[in-house]
């Protein structure tokens, strides 16, 4: 627990605030902390105007839950980073500051002269603080980053078809552009998936995947099974330009089209799109040279985004379909409801869909559907048991079974 007594006014802490900035550089703040609930124990002051000691109350009270606000936003960022963003904390927070104090408790106050002061000690949420922050783009908490696996389709000059690396004729295939995008995913700290030699894993169904166009849902299987939690699905493409230098000087664009995938959820992260170009005498180094230039710059902004992506969706619960069949035992299904939520990571049951014997629900999840999967099958519904048939990276199949 903190104790301020604050020896200026809020008045000169704001000029001083604003006449930093100008001296001070910033960057994006990362989290010292973990963010957690804290209690401040803080002093407000108000001048009491005409006599309305009830209002100079209110807003001596008012200021010490902004004291305390701002003291965890202290706990949480920077100083330079506090500074130079202080007019957005203050729109963004110390304004909503009721949004953020959990609860508070007048401990003392006094009245001298024209001034009130009160002694609050106030409970502050530092996890939804940091939320609004991350939200904000403020802060960026620091968490592990995640295994990535790409899964590139590449066309290069004079190659009559694209090639990918999850073929059956292709296994050891790397590609160009993925080379150049691998590299400046390391150089930002992630783990890439070596895929050479993957091909011969013998508990996936292969021929489920030979196929250049994956969908979301078939490139997050892939990318789950072998222990991903990104995918980066892309296609490249090398072509010649109708730009030529003399007689035999050629130019070759080169496109990148890429997608980020969560292996959990099958969720698209964010796409882009880069090109560039090369010039060359020769066809197949030409196009080869578009490819690793336009690979370089996608993978400038692949490491830009999913660090930030993954770092501002970090903690957020997973959302789980559950198809329940057996409903019409009305009984058997309140009790089923009342048990799911009381699991631990469980925040939240939405309704999708009723039919007569069967219900959709999703499940605002802290964890994967074969964990939640795990803890249903712990539960004693006495009554009643179930039948899992079906899990998969985002779907439990449930069939209410009678006792």
């Amino acid at each position: 627990m903190r104790i301020l007594v604050p020896k200026f006014s809020r008045l000169m802490l704001v000029l001083f605030c604003l006449a930093a900035a100008a001296l001070i550089n910033f960057d994006i703040a990362y989290s010292q902390k973990p963010a957690e609930t804290k209690t401040y124990v803080v002093i407000g002051s108000a001048t009491v105007y005409r006599g309305n000691v009830s209002a100079a109350r209110e807003k001596a009270i008012s200021d010490s839950l902004v004291t305390a606000v701002a003291l965890m936003i202290e706990d949480l960022l920077q100083l330079d980073s506090l500074v130079d963003n202080f007019p957005q904390l203050n729109e963004l927070l110390l304004d909503r500051k009721n949004t953020f104090v959990r609860d508070y408790k007048v401990l003392t106050e006094a009245a001298r002269g024209k001034s009130y002061r009160v002694l609050v000690k106030a409970t502050v949420s530092g996890e939804k603080l940091a939320k609004q922050l991350a939200d904000a783009g403020i802060l960026r908490t620091r968490t592990t980053l995640p295994r990535v696996l790409f899964l590139v389709v590449e066309k290069s000059v004079r190659e009559p078809l694209p090639i990918f690396w999850w073929s059956a004729d292709d296994a050891n295939f790397v590609s160009v552009s993925e080379t150049a995008m691998a590299e400046h995913l390391r150089g930002a700290g992630f783990e890439i998936i070596d895929h050479r030699g993957l091909r011969q894993k013998p508990l996936i169904n292969w021929d489920d995947f030979d196929k250049p166009t994956l969908t979301d849902q078939e490139a997050a299987t892939l990318g789950a099974s072998l222990k991903a939690d990104v995918v980066v699905l892309a296609t490249s493409m090398a072509s010649p330009s109708t730009n030529v230098m003399g007689s035999a000087m050629r130019s070759f664009n080169g496109t990148v089209t890429a997608r980020a995938i969560r292996t959990d959820s099958a969720e698209p992260m964010f796409n882009l799109t880069r090109t560039a170009a090369a010039a060359n005498e020769d066809d197949i180094i030409g196009g080869k040279e578009a490819l690793a230039n336009v690979g370089n710059l996608a993978g400038q902004e692949l490491a830009q985004q999913l660090t930030f992506v993954w770092q501002r969706q970090a903690g957020r619960p997973a959302v789980v379909e559950l198809s329940i069949q057996g409903t019409s035992h009305l009984a058997s299904y309140v009790k089923f409801r009342k048990s799911l939520n009381t699991i631990s990571g469980v925040e939240g049951i939405r309704v999708k869909e009723i039919k007569s014997n069967e219900a959709t629900l999703l499940v605002e999840y802290k964890g994967k559907a074969k964990d939640l999967a795990a803890a249903l099958m712990l539960q004693n519904f006495k009554s009643f048991g179930i039948n899992i048939s079906e899990v998969t990276i985002n779907s439990i199949r449930i069939e209410l079974v009678k006792g």
